[in-house]
């Protein structure tokens, strides 16, 4: 099985869960020999030398001015991938975990069997895009192009419900929890009057609601601090509101850093703030480090971590007012916040680089 080949595919090489994925299938293949697709932003995150794979770089030879750098990179990548197909006439199986739709056009082209994953919602990607423009061809795209995949692989139950839309054939939708946890902590450690919330800042985080929540907070905690982990577009907006809501002295920007357990475990409360998530990583991270989690219940992933709240506090998104009297309920119930993260501790290994990789390529080698 060592011998067959699996490229993945993935020309943008970004910051977030998707490179922690990446990431762990490497480290944990036994059955196929993986050539990675990607810029060399990968190299920085995955040894070369100690895990074996074929490296192929994107390079951005193609820049088109008016359409967004993920779009260029797609195309960058769909010609990369069709010339190294073309040019290596062993047998391919194509799982592709960014642009989707170049990797489907590439592989139909090729007659390569093509599985992808998908790690987000679409109908709500495109109601809180940036660029509502390009999401709706984008969404165009997606509802003809799927349907050509072989397979699709999402990273949770409700990511995968939200697919039945776009997909005719609900049989090729099968979902598989992301390869994350390397171990389950045992360890408790002191707390501090923090709160922490991590991911990009951008819309679909929503980071503003959160601070609009922590400000509300505040009233009654003034010896609080929320620490935000995270670059995005949005951070210098987000800077502004903190100074405007005259609370920057409370709140920690802190960037993207190497190490996030080392805030993470000595935070009082995990908050996720967003308006829509595929599975909502950073919530399994927080849950095994003994963080009570308070998160918004947006399609989709936080309620399946979450056991439908029986493992964490639930509100609707875009509420700073419930947000705050959530945050606030869990300060104030403290042990039972304690008692309803234990209670999803108890199934976290779901989560398991372990488990996952194995389900990943047993599944993978079907189409083989």
């Amino acid at each position: 099985m060592k011998n067959h080949n699996l490229i993945l595919f993935y020309p943008s090489f970004e910051r977030g869960g998707v490179e922690r994925i990446i990431q762990n299938l490497i480290e944990n293949n036994k059955k196929f020999k993986i050539h990675l697709i990607s810029s060399k932003n990968a190299l920085k995150f995955i040894d070369k030398k100690k895990f074996k794979f074929n490296f192929i770089e994107v390079t951005q030879k193609i820049k088109i001015p008016f359409l967004p750098e993920r779009f260029s990179s797609a195309i960058n990548g769909m010609i990369i991938l069709f010339n190294y197909l073309n040019n290596n006439k062993d047998n391919y199986l194509i799982h592709s975990m960014q642009s989707n739709v170049a990797a489907i056009i590439t592989g139909m082209l090729k007659q390569k069997k093509i599985i992808i994953r998908n790690s987000e919602n679409p109908i709500y990607s495109i109601l809180y895009s940036e660029n509502k423009f390009f999401s709706i061809i984008s969404a165009i795209l997606k509802y003809i192009f799927y349907n050509f995949a072989d397979a699709i692989i999402t990273n949770s139950y409700g990511s995968g419900k939200s697919l039945e839309f776009f997909v005719f054939n609900k049989k090729k939708i099968k979902p598989i929890y992301n390869p994350y946890l390397r171990k389950i902590n045992k360890r408790t450690f002191k707390k501090k009057n923090y709160l922490i919330t991590i991911g990009r800042l951008r819309k679909q985080k929503d980071q503003k609601t959160l601070i609009e929540a922590f400000k509300i907070f505040l009233e009654k905690n003034q010896s609080y601090k929320l620490i935000i982990l995270g670059h995005g577009n949005l951070e210098k907006k987000l800077k502004e509101q903190t100074k405007n809501l005259n609370i920057s002295n409370k709140i920690i920007f802190k960037g993207w850093v190497k190490n996030t357990n080392a805030y993470l475990k000595h935070s009082k409360i995990f908050v996720l703030s967003s308006v829509y998530e595929g599975l909502g990583n950073v919530l399994i991270d927080a849950v095994n480090y003994n963080i009570p989690c308070v998160s918004t219940d947006c399609p989709s992933g936080p309620r399946e971590i979450l056991l439908n709240g029986k493992g964490g506090y639930l509100v609707k998104p875009g509420s700073p007012i419930q947000l705050a009297e959530k945050i606030q309920y869990s300060i104030d119930n403290y042990s039972n916040s304690i008692k309803k993260n234990l209670i999803a501790k108890k199934k976290i290994d779901r989560f398991l680089i372990s488990k996952q990789t194995k389900k990943y390529f047993d599944y993978l080698s079907k189409f083989y």
